[in-house]
């Protein structure tokens, strides 16, 4: 079979928009780190062309560099092979590769860097970062309909043209007060006078005629209960009424953009005090851990017979200390229609344009299929695309006859001619897929489509961590993830102005998902007990000195050694094993957290120690002390606990997201009777999930190492600060009835420690609430009780709760949170 013509990088290199180019190498310290290629500047070809090239050299110093110097190759792999037969190739197939890989040519030394990086498109990955931003369209907020200018972007083009639908006053009203307005009028000034810049703006809950079962709808979602539970329970007691999936299915969206909006709010508010605290203590940056990984999730997309489900991964970013989850993104676009993508891709005016490119060789014009990347399409997982849109064209032609066969009549003539124009366009979608771009095959269940498809996990990885990087104050960022292809080829540019900076470093770990929990638990022990001799040998550190120093005496190279050979090689794939990053991994001592057997490497360092630590080798030891010593800081804090527990916990506190058999992804999906079917309610459900978890779920939560390295320089909470005064946690003794007699005994408490629950929204200081009401005044919820010794004790009144308020859920749930520092939140509040 014969090949395509070969393409240039000049042909299909993809357009740069936006604050972003992903496509350039991804060394930090290579010269052509965020500059894009330069085809025409180093094209020296034909007769000459090595004299050309020294001239030009000894001219401009960036020719001699190789500054903008790339070359282009076919990206290997299987499923990237294609065979195209139709159109103007009918008759005489094409074979074509879909993919192509950018190779830097900078001069470093007297080598190139070879730094490789897979070409995508810049414009899919704005497209996704701007579904992520808005949640879908839960955070977008009202917009012109005129020019389509929103809100919330420019509120201060936009101006009040009255209210309406004010209430009356009524009893109840304070005297003077101005009752809030139902709806308010705006008007888009430069659109003034045009059809659509004036409309109307609403708190949505005063659509609601009954509002006295949110709270309990929100309590139920977040305590594990299913949607049929729901029902049953908010069913009348003689049961008279319920409320329908339809209502049901409106009040969980209904809550998940009210929660958004309110944690959109809370979190502005937070970063301008966090930054006001940094000005006045006079610090430089504001530094920001952060554990990222993801989390797998099936949804039942076959029949019951099939038994399959289709996984969906979900990037999950939490703070380390606080435990507060920024994001959970799911790869998965509900607000599209599959088919009217298509259409709009392939079959508008500009047919051609989005199918195939021409171009230009020394043999004349050709044409070829457009690349993933150059497609419009890019951004979505693309064979499920194309079978969604034709399996819902065929599942209307098979309902429809169906239909008319029941009735026992013939077609009519609309539904013939319907049922025509489907089948011919599903049979033109089938063609493009099969034998145009030639996609591999996915069979879908015969009900009725959803919205919505799958995203190519590259551009939801990178748009999640963009919009993460929105979410916490300016400063010093510090990412720890696993062993993640994805982030490989991402995260060099998304923080580009970071590490260009010095405030961005990246870690990695691994670690034994499949240790038993016996061996866990062995593994910590020794830990604790070679720890505890330690701080014995050495009873002149402080306990952060003394972790430091024992975890730098245990250090060691991690690699991969050939049992045949002997051989050594490197401990990580190919995308983290990359010349843009460093060759040594070490071995971390530490066994806290279940994260047993950990190794941990650093893609990115400070450029302090970046120059030192890329000069080592896959096995070489750290023999400068100060680049050990920095090392030895980072081991210790490379954790995604944070992001494991808010795991662990979804998984069994929302029942739809409860997967069959073991306790984490390494068993693999399976199939779940009574699982979500819509993505779409599995994304409110989780986004609802999450900002109760922050904002209104009480839990201990501790640092994996803070009962190590309670010190200034370690991890410290309040719950280490109340241990050191056990007097501050009231009695140390308990009553131990004696049995078959009256008698009491007095004997000690096992737990000394005070447990602290606290939301991570308090933690990380988003959330401050105020003092319970005579949390302080114990003598008034004191009652006295003779001891065996005579002597009178105070003894805490137990039915007196001393923890911090929660958000009062029966307030926040009807402010207009979207609006919040728009002119618009103090007009609906009627002020």
């Amino acid at each position: 079979m014969k090949s395509l013509e070969n393409l240039t990088l000049a042909q299909v290199y993809p357009r740069v928009s936006g604050d972003t180019n992903l496509n350039c190498c991804g060394d930090p310290d290579c010269g052509n780190y965020g500059i894009e290629p330069a085809p025409a500047k180093h094209a020296f070809v034909g007769r000459g062309s090595a004299e050309r090239r020294l001239k030009a050299a000894m001219a401009d110093p960036a020719v001699a560099h190789g500054v903008g110097r790339y070359k282009m190759e076919a990206e290997s792999g299987d499923n990237l092979h294609r065979e195209t037969d139709a159109f103007e190739f009918t008759g005489d197939p094409r074979a074509w590769n879909d993919g192509r890989v950018l190779i830097c040519q900078h001069l470093r030394g007297n080598s190139e860097c070879g730094v490789r990086t897979r070409l995508i498109s810049n414009e899919a990955y704005e497209e996704e970062r701007h579904r992520l931003w808005v949640q879908n369209g839960a955070l977008e907020g009202p917009c012109c309909g005129n020019c389509g200018t929103g809100y919330l972007e420019k509120p201060e083009e936009f101006i009040f043209n009255g209210a309406n639908g004010k209430p009356s006053r009524k009893v109840g009203h304070k005297k003077g007060s101005v009752p809030r307005a139902r709806f308010v009028r705006v008007i888009h000034k430069p659109c003034k006078g045009l059809p659509g810049s004036r409309f109307t703006v609403s708190s949505e809950h005063r659509r609601q005629k009954k509002r006295d079962e949110n709270i309990e709808i929100l309590s139920l979602l977040a305590n594990g209960a299913g949607l049929h539970d729901i029902r049953r329970i908010l069913r009348t007691p003689r049961g008279e009424t319920e409320p329908g999936m339809s209502r049901l299915y409106d009040r969980i969206f209904w809550l998940e953009r009210t929660l958004l909006a309110y944690e959109q709010a809370q979190l502005a508010e937070w970063r301008k005090g966090v930054e006001r605290q940094r000005i006045k203590d006079g610090k430089p940056y504001t530094h920001t851990r952060i554990a990222h990984d993801d989390i797998v999730m099936g949804v039942n997309w076959q029949t019951k017979i099939d038994r399959k489900i289709t996984q969906l991964n979900c990037s999950v970013s939490a703070d380390i200390r606080s435990g507060y989850v920024f994001r959970c993104d799911v790869d998965f676009d509900p607000t599209i229609d599959p088919l009217e993508v298509i259409e709009d891709a392939y079959f508008c005016v500009a047919r051609g344009a989005t199918l195939r490119k021409q171009y230009r060789n020394s043999k004349g014009t050709f044409t070829a299929p457009l690349l993933h990347f150059q497609r419009p399409t890019a951004r979505f997982d693309e064979p499920a695309l194309f079978s969604a849109a034709e399996k819902r064209l065929r599942h209307f032609v098979g309902r429809t006859a169906k239909a008319f066969d029941a009735a026992g009549e013939a077609l009519s003539p609309e539904a013939y001619m319907a049922t025509q124009a489907a089948s011919a366009r599903a049979d033109e979608i089938e063609h493009l897929r099969d034998q145009w771009f030639n996609f591999v095959k996915h069979e879908r269940d015969s009900r009725n489509a959803f919205d919505g498809v799958m995203t190519r996990d590259t551009y939801t990885k990178a748009a999640s961590l963009a919009c993460l990087k929105w979410m916490i104050p300016s400063g010093k960022l510090t990412l720890v993830g696993e062993k993640e292809g994805q982030m490989a080829r991402v995260v060099p540019h998304i923080f580009r102005e970071e590490i260009l900076a010095d405030r961005f470093e990246w870690a990695v770990i691994g670690f034994r998902k499949d240790a038993p929990i016996d061996r866990i638990r062995e593994k910590q022990a020794q830990f604790s007990e070679s720890l505890a001799a330690w701080c014995e040998m050495h009873p002149d550190l402080a306990p952060w000195e003394a972790l430091q120093s024992w975890t730098s005496s245990h250090l060691s190279p991690a690699f991969r050694t050939d049992p045949n050979d002997q051989s050594r090689s490197s401990w990580v794939g190919p995308n983290l094993a990359s010349a843009a990053f460093p060759r040594l991994w070490v071995n971390s001592p530490i066994q806290t957290a279940n994260e047993i057997d950990k190794t941990v490497g650093f893609p990115i360092l400070s450029p302090r120690y970046r120059a030192a630590y890329r000069r080592l080798g896959i096995d070489d030891e750290i023999d400068d002390p100060e680049l050990r010593a920095a090392i030895t800081r980072r081991v210790i804090h490379a954790t995604i606990q944070p992001t494991s527990t808010f795991m662990n916990a979804i998984r069994e506190r929302v029942s739809i997201i409860q997967r069959a058999g073991g306790r984490s992804s390494r068993l693999g999906a399976s199939y779940i009777n009574g699982a979500a079917y819509n993505p779409r309610v599995l994304i409110a459900l989780m986004n609802i999930w999450r900002v109760h978890y922050n904002f209104f779920d009480w839990r201990p939560y501790r640092t994996p190492l803070e009962a190590d390295a309670s010190t200034a320089e370690g991890p410290t909470t309040d719950a280490t600060e109340d241990a050191a005064h056990p007097a501050k946690n009231g009695e140390q003794l308990r009553r131990l009835a004696v049995p078959g007699t009256d008698k009491v005994i007095l004997v000690p408490k096992r737990r000394a420690d005070k447990v602290i629950r606290t939301t991570p929204a308090m933690r990380m200081g988003v959330h401050k609430p105020s003092q319970p009401k005579d949390s302080g005044r114990e003598e008034d919820s004191a009652t006295e009780e003779e001891t065996s010794g005579g002597a009178t004790k105070k003894k805490r009144d137990r039915r007196r709760d001393d923890r911090p308020h929660l958000p009062d859920l029966a307030r926040i749930l009807y402010q207009p949170w979207l609006f919040h520092g728009t002119p618009m939140w103090a007009k609906l509040q009627g002020r």
